[in-house]
């Protein structure tokens, strides 16, 4: 962070305070004041136009108009904007290096009996390139999610704090994924109809187990089609207890999937829904969440003819819980795009409220962490970030991001090239001096 980014951000206790020394009070201080900034607080206060914000031991201590307090460090919010951290959804952060190399990769299995209890947050790299990056641009907690292998469930997510410390979980075995359509089919035989026929025995054999839990684990029952792994994972999918997130794109298969919640009486919840904005209404009826990339606008398969701009829009206004998803391929490597896309769903219809919700707030509701994070209230975690201006545009950069009311090192790999490479009149910019 550079001394003018610093001189903006903070008022000095003294004018010779040097920004060494101011850099290392932000990081120890105990007590941190942002004064007069517009605060989007995603709960009952609303917006604070001129907004004050005090961090105290890593949780929010007041938000109000005005906070007179003798603070560690006093940031001034003038001209900017505070929200909640970003939640990015659904991605491989931690999990990926290069998405070309399949060393770098650990987000799934070709092992035929590990499905639904395949889980990832063991194997979470808190060291790799993609957390930086992500964290310095906005993004302070994130879901990660495993992909489909030799089997029809893809796994079990876990929430991840992206705090530069080894395994930061937050909570584990949120949501067990699984696909169905085009895909999905070519797995399991050929056919739609196949995948179903899957997904109705393991929910089958999931109840078997259930009730006869003893006799199968002493070889007294039938032979299952599903290890008992994966048939104990399934366990809290039908107590209610965590959702089934679904990826499909077509209308219909969107029906089928409804119905088939409907009979097996589990949460359900839509990955990509291209077509989701023709049938928002059953979607909204049946209380089916639906993560969507508003700017996923290009079909690259006949089962998503149906991409619009609007998906996002028509969703919400139908009352439709909507949550964003990254960017396709950028969906990991650069998740906190996501802001953008939200800019992208107010251009095309949504609410601006619903759509920062979306990346905020109503996910930390769905995944049961509202009571702690995704409002900047009285008691909740400080997962903050404070920006140079409306989060949703473009030309906007955050100015500092806190973590349980620590500030976080901004820098990253793109902001250590940026420096290295800079000053051309010099040698260090060359590759082979140190």
């Amino acid at each position: 962070m550079n001394s003018l980014l610093m001189k903006s951000l903070v008022k000095p206790v003294a004018a010779t305070l040097s920004v060494v020394s101011l850099m290392a009070s932000v990081c120890s201080a105990d007590t941190t004041l942002i004064k007069d900034a517009k605060v989007h607080t995603l709960s009952s206060q609303g917006v604070l136009q001129y907004g004050d914000v005090l961090i105290e031991d890593g949780v929010i201590k007041s938000v109000a108009e005005d906070i007179s307090v003798d603070a560690d460090t006093v940031i001034d919010g003038k001209g900017k904007v505070v929200t909640p951290g970003i939640f990015a959804l659904i991605n491989q952060i931690g999990l990926v290096e290069l998405g070309s190399q399949d060393q770098t990769a650990d987000g799934q299995t070709e092992h035929e009996e590990q499905g639904a209890s395949f889980s990832i947050d063991k194997v979470y790299n808190h060291n790799s390139t993609l957390v930086a990056i992500n964290r310095s641009n906005g993004v302070t907690r994130t879901l990660v999610a495993p992909q489909i292998g030799a089997n029809v469930f893809a796994g079990q997510g876990a929430i991840m704090s992206l705090k530069d410390q080894y395994h930061p979980l937050i909570a584990k075995d949120v949501a067990i994924f699984t696909a169905f359509g085009e895909w999905p089919a070519e797995m399991t035989g050929g056919s739609r109809a196949s995948v179903l026929f899957e997904l109705n025995k393991a929910f089958d054999e999931a109840r078997a187990y259930q009730k006869n839990r003893s006799a199968i684990e002493q070889g007294d029952f039938r032979e299952l089609s599903y290890s008992t792994n994966d048939l104990e994972a399934l366990q809290a999918v039908l107590d209610r207890d965590i959702p089934l997130l679904v990826n499909t794109e077509r209308e219909s298969d969107i029906l089928t999937m409804l119905d088939f919640a409907k009979e097996q009486n589990i949460r359900i919840g839509f990955i990509g829904a291209a077509e989701a904005w023709k049938v928002a209404e059953k979607l909204a009826e049946a209380e089916a969440s639906v993560f969507v990339d508003p700017m996923d606008n290009i079909p690259d398969s006949f089962e998503s003819l149906g991409k619009r701009y609007e998906n996002a829009a028509i969703l919400s206004k139908a009352g439709v819980n909507v949550m964003f998803l990254g960017q396709g391929f950028l969906a990991s490597h650069n998740a906190y795009t996501v802001r953008l896309s939200a800019g992208n769903a107010v251009a095309y219809g949504m609410d601006y409220d619903k759509a920062l919700a979306a990346m905020i707030s109503t996910p930390a509701e769905y995944f049961g962490g509202s009571d702690a994070y995704g409002q900047i209230a009285e008691g909740y975690k400080a997962e903050l970030v404070l920006w140079n201006g409306d989060p949703l545009e473009v030309t906007t950069l955050p100015q500092q991001v806190w973590i349980d009311g620590e500030a976080v090192n901004m820098e990253n790999r793109s902001t250590k090239l940026r420096d290295r490479y800079k000053a051309l009149d010099t040698d260090k910019n060359t590759g082979y001096r140190k």
